[in-house]
């Protein structure tokens, strides 16, 4: 229930990055701009052993990008982690880097890998400031990217942070690169960034939860100011907005009010609120092949798995936002534990399918 908790608190307070100062790649427009912390990974089949790559947004003059390679007993490589910390120069009409420190750098292949970090860097700044995107549907553009053997087809989403890059895709179909889990991390301490090793596939939820549902429990309508669902006597309200199902899961009501940046804006509201709230948060990383995301009228339907490696937990997290007549959106979060929810689709599809926002 400690990992519910987290993301729960999470979803409380991200509402409150979207005023703070936001940035982008010198000589780039973003039409969401990056917020401290953000960060993305891709998987990089560029590599003949299993490697994935990452960025990070610190501010307009920091970035970090990192290379790591797990162990391959069979083939006798070594576990590999490399990290750049890197300065540039946010007023240069385009990526200009002033200062670097590395870490995990040790033999003439690391230094052939930072040098394809180098050329990663200075080819993806390029390309972002020539796609000028809006909106949350998804661009593609054929291109020439000699370091991944001619023609290719990049794949561009404002959802992205950073360089606002999905996907990479060769001239025969295969992929090059895509995105494995985008994040920000919520603290100075939190190494969320440092910490991860890449998640392939859809790992399995730990199989040891006992939930019994008792599905003929007494029906209950939780509400929250505009906001009402139809949950039984099995859930536990734990405070105002927010009820427990034992340790399995947490239903939440919340309304996030349209901040004074954002006014006239609304649209653009919305499209950050869905890129924030498809993001990792501390040492829980969202599977992004598995996102799934619908926009009807007012409505927008948000699923997200997310996995926690240290504990072995994965979590399914549904979201329904609810634009109101003054901007603001009232919104629902229920997050199980995916095994519970694997065997009691049912049950937790039908309190879904009672959220009413007046």
């Amino acid at each position: 229930m400690k990992s519910l908790f987290k993301k729960a608190v999470s979803a409380l307070v991200f509402s409150l990055a979207l005023i703070l100062t936001a940035n982008a790649v010198p000589g780039m427009i973003q039409y969401i701009p990056d917020f401290s912390g953000e960060y993305v990974y891709y998987s990089d089949k560029s590599f003949t052993r299993t490697s994935i790559i990452g960025f990070l947004f610190y501010d307009e003059g920091t970035y970090a990008v990192r290379y790591y390679a797990p162990a391959d007993v069979k083939n006798g490589l070594l576990e590999k982690d490399i990290t750049l910390y890197i300065s540039v120069n946010p007023d240069s009409p385009s990526l200009e880097m002033t200062g670097e420190k590395t870490v995990g750098v040790s033999s003439q292949e690391d230094y052939d890998i930072c040098n394809y970090l180098h050329d990663l860097i200075y080819e993806f700044s390029a390309r972002a400031q020539k796609a000028f995107l809006e909106g949350i549907d998804k661009i593609e553009s054929r291109q020439e990217f000699p370091q991944f053997g001619g023609n290719v087809t990049i794949v561009f989403s404002t959802q992205v942070p950073i360089f606002n890059i999905d996907s990479i895709r060769a001239s025969d179909g295969s992929t090059i690169m895509s995105v494995q889990t985008v994040g920000a991390l919520v603290s100075s301490g939190d190494t969320s960034f440092t910490s991860y090793k890449g998640v392939e596939g859809l790992p399995k939820d730990r199989q040891d939860r006992s939930f019994k549902n008792k599905s003929r429990s007494k029906k209950i309508t939780a509400s929250f100011e505009k906001q009402s669902i139809s949950i039984d006597a099995q859930w536990s309200k734990s405070m105002e907005n927010l009820w427990l199902l034992g340790d399995y899961a947490l239903l939440t009501l919340n309304t996030v009010p349209l901040p004074e940046s954002y006014a006239g804006k609304e649209v653009l509201f919305r499209d950050t609120l869905i890129r924030k709230l498809s993001q990792s948060t501390s040492g829980s990383y969202i599977l992004w092949p598995h996102k799934n995301m619908s926009l009807q009228g007012n409505t927008v339907r948000m699923t997200n798995i997310f996995f926690q490696p240290d504990s072995g937990d994965v979590t399914r997290d549904f979201k329904i936002l609810t634009k109101m007549s003054d901007g603001s959106y009232s919104y629902l979060t229920l997050t199980v534990f995916d095994s519970v929810y694997q065997k009691n689709k049912k049950y937790f599809d039908s309190i879904l399918a009672s959220y009413k926002v007046k």
